[in-house]
């Protein structure tokens, strides 16, 4: 039996604990570097040791995706031997 006067636990979950309750989902992140338009002769074309070269600038920020949306933008940094990314800017 269902007591009408009691509330709803969805309706009085805070923000913080609404967070709380997705903080163990796991999200798909990536980071773009850039892209490059190719046909389908040039990408055919490529050997190992090829370089395809991207149109963003080595200076601009890499945009940082989570599930296919940007969600911040940061800077490319090495960590040990391998690459990780510098968060620099969060939202709009």
């Amino acid at each position: 039996m269902v007591d009408e006067q009691s509330p709803s636990p969805l309706r009085d979950v805070s923000t913080s604990g609404a967070r709380r309750f997705v903080d163990h989902v796991d999200v798909e992140v990536e980071v773009f570097l850039g892209g490059a338009r190719l046909t389908i002769a040039e990408m055919t074309a490529l050997a190992e040791g090829a370089v395809v070269e991207v149109d963003r600038l080595i200076s601009e920020a890499v945009d940082i995706r989570v599930n296919g949306k940007v969600i911040a933008r940061g800077e490319i940094v090495t960590v040990g031997d391998k690459f990780g990314v510098r968060v620099t800017q969060i939202g709009e």
